[in-house]
């Protein structure tokens, strides 16, 4: 799904879009601010006050972190709609809103289980955010090709139903819609990310592919670092250089191409093959 629909759909179901340039300018040291749907680097490079601020936490499947004041809680890869689910169903049981049953038959133990977001964190995220002046939901670019994205884009439109809780798009564009409110849809199956995962990512100063993963995501893979290697994602191979990384952890490596191409979701399951 390209941004400006998922916008569209996002404004149309009561979402309200904060531009980035107004949010920067408020640099609020009593908001509760979650990360979500992006790359951890373009969120600091694009608001560098998060580095000072308190109370941050970051959601994502990649366990990469490079800002010690930000909180990080991981997920299974492919489980942003359940986990917005989740924090919808945290944040608004208590609110008197026409998607009241929705969020009823939510069956948190079961989904925070399968999608390994535990109550726990949910809660510190919830708290945090009833504890502030506000709480500010930052999304990043990646939400947008997921393949669930029109009912992700519904639920951060039942978010902000919520008055004290503000949404702002790292990459958004000018959108004009009328509100329709449609129907939130159940829950789509969860995908198996089992195996090695790359996390896709483009920069155009590069000369060549690069894999950055750890040390436990090498052995799996049976590579080391300085190694040429083959990997194979989304109906392609490509070479790459391979990089072993501490400040990662896990089966999750990112892969930096030079080229920006569409390959749909941001997260691929990868094979890889050294090859000298």
């Amino acid at each position: 799904m390209e941004k400006q629909e998922f916008l569209e759909i996002y404004c149309k179901n009561g979402g309200i879009i904060t531009p980035l340039e107004s949010y920067l300018k408020k640099d609020d040291k009593t908001q509760s601010i979650l990360l979500f749907g992006g790359f951890i680097q373009e969120f600091l490079e694009k608001i560098p006050h998060l580095k000072n601020q308190n109370n941050v936490f970051l959601l994502s499947p990649l366990n990469f972190n490079p800002a010690p004041n930000i909180r990080q809680f991981l997920y299974e890869v492919g489980c942003e709609e359940v986990v917005l689910a989740l924090l919808a169903e945290s944040l608004l049981k208590q609110d008197d809103i026409q998607e009241k049953q929705w969020i009823k038959d939510l069956d948190v133990g079961y989904l925070a289980s399968e999608v390994n977001f535990s109550e726990e964190e949910i809660m510190a995220i919830s708290q945090s955010f009833v504890e502030s002046t506000k709480g500010v939901l930052i999304i990043g670019k990646d939400i947008y090709k997921h393949k669930r994205a029109s009912n992700i884009a519904k639920i951060l439109g039942l978010l902000t139903k919520n008055p004290k809780i503000e949404i702002v798009f790292l990459d958004e564009v000018w959108v004009q819609a009328v509100e329709q409110i449609e129907e939130i849809a159940k829950l789509g199956e969860i995908d198996n990310f089992d195996g090695l995962v790359a996390y896709v990512h483009f920069d155009e100063g590069l000369e060549y592919p690069i894999l950055q993963a750890s040390r436990q995501f090498a052995l799996v893979g049976k590579i080391a670092n300085g190694d040429t290697i083959e990997i194979e994602f989304a109906n392609q191979k490509i070479k790459a250089n391979f990089c072993e990384q501490q400040e990662i952890k896990g089966m999750v490596g990112i892969l930096w191409l030079s080229k920006q191409e569409d390959i749909g979701f941001c997260y691929q399951k990868i094979r890889v093959n050294r090859i000298s």
